[in-house]
């Protein structure tokens, strides 16, 4: 399956490696998160990924892929 190296490097991270990601990821970007939302904002994206796995696995070999327009 081929993704793009930025949904794979996010995929791969653990449990761990996700609030310190957010924060490198915020900061690369000029973004600034409030404390007060910090933790949501990691629970998010933990919720994402298992999403996102959960979808590219769902997809399989044809995740990566550009989606065909639907005929009816």
């Amino acid at each position: 399956m081929a993704l793009d190296a930025e949904t794979q490097a996010f995929l791969d991270l653990t449990q761990a490696e996700i609030a310190p990601w957010t924060g490198t990821r915020a900061a690369d970007r000029d973004l600034a998160i409030p404390a007060a939302a910090l933790a949501g904002v990691i629970d998010n994206l933990a919720l994402l990924q298992a999403q996102t796995r959960l979808f590219v696995s769902a997809l399989g070999d044809a995740a990566g892929q550009a989606p065909e327009p639907f005929q009816p």
